[in-house]
């Protein structure tokens, strides 16, 4: 599974594109990042620093934030606790896919296509093949402004990483306070 995470995080570096180029331009940072990744003369630390950058613009981490705490959770926060939640949560998302980059050994990532479900929902189909197992992981893109494209969830084997991260963030909540989520953030798993 940390595989397939690893994966899906090497495949969202991309800036928001517009309809017509996502499967191109997904193609064409698949590419750049793996390169990235296999490349033996570089440290992992010098990696982190070229793979990095490529992930802005993609995620829309303050939506996938307010989705992983889910509208009830977010709606009773102050406006602090929104900011300081969200600044952890987007570094946990990174700090994640960097621990991964070293799991990375010669999978490769299939476009299968776009289904387009409304003119403000798209989905690309994709399967990440490996020497033994194929794994299906669907990317979901909503319409922002300006035609631009961007990723609010990704499901892996038909399992959405959001639904995951509501499902821990209720649990903490429920055990707690919003100061038992924070402790608890860095223990969550993906």
């Amino acid at each position: 599974m940390k595989k397939i995470l690893l994966f899906v995080f090497i495949t969202i570096s991309l800036f928001a594109v517009e309809k017509e180029n996502i499967v191109t331009v997904m193609e064409s940072k698949i590419n750049k990042s793996t390169s990235i990744i296999k490349e033996k003369d570089l440290t992992s630390e010098e990696k982190k620093k070229q793979i990095l950058p490529l992930f802005e613009g993609i995620f829309d981490y303050e939506l996938m934030t307010k989705l992983s705490l889910g509208k009830t959770n977010w709606t009773k926060m102050s406006s602090e606790q929104k900011t300081e939640f969200t600044d952890k949560f987007i570094k946990k998302l990174k700090t994640s896919y960097l621990e991964k980059v070293n799991l990375y050994t010669d999978e490769k990532l299939h476009i299968i296509g776009l289904k387009e479900l409304n003119p403000k929902r798209i989905l690309l189909f994709t399967e990440l093949i490996g020497s033994k197992d194929t794994y299906e992981v669907t990317y979901k893109f909503y319409k922002a402004q300006d035609d631009d494209w961007l990723i609010y969830d990704v499901d892996i084997i038909g399992v959405s990483l959001i639904q995951v991260y509501r499902a821990q963030f209720n649990d903490a909540l429920q055990e707690g306070t919003y100061q038992t989520l924070l402790s608890k953030l860095d223990k969550i798993s993906q």
